[in-house]
C-alpha cells in the first residue's frame, strides 16, 4: 500500500487576513491530524502567484478520500472553508513513489 499526497491549491476570498487563515487552518489541524490514516499536513504560500496549498500526507489512497468526505463535513473546518474562494479549489492526489529518509 502506497502512501498518498493530498493537494489542494486555493485563493483566499477578498479581505481575508493572513493572520486570520493561518489562524483558522492551525483550528482545523486538530481534526484532520485525529483521522484514520493521517501522517504530517503542511500549508504553504505563493506570494508571486497569492495562492496558497495545503499538503497532506496520508497512509492510502482510501484514508485521503475519506478524510476528505469527513473534512467538507467538519463543523470544525467550516471556519477555515470560509475563508477560501471555492472557484479557485484545485485539488489532487498523487502516489508517493519516493521519499525522504530524513535523519532528525
Amino acid at each position: 500500500m502506497e502512501q498518498v499526497i493530498e493537494m489542494v491549491s486555493f485563493a483566499l476570498n477578498e479581505g481575508v487576513q493572513e493572520q486570520d487563515f493561518v489562524k483558522a487552518a492551525k483550528h482545523s489541524q486538530t481534526f484532520i491530524s485525529s483521522l484514520s490514516g493521517f501522517l504530517y499536513r503542511s500549508l504553504s504560500f505563493n506570494a508571486t502567484e497569492n495562492t496558497w496549498t495545503d499538503i497532506v500526507y496520508w497512509q492510502s489512497m482510501s484514508h485521503a478520500k475519506s478524510a476528505g468526505e469527513q473534512f467538507m463535513e467538519s463543523k470544525e473546518c467550516q471556519p477555515l472553508m470560509a475563508l477560501i474562494n471555492p472557484e479557485s479549489v484545485l485539488m489532487q492526489h498523487q502516489d508517493i513513489k519516493m521519499g525522504c529518509e530524513c535523519q532528525g
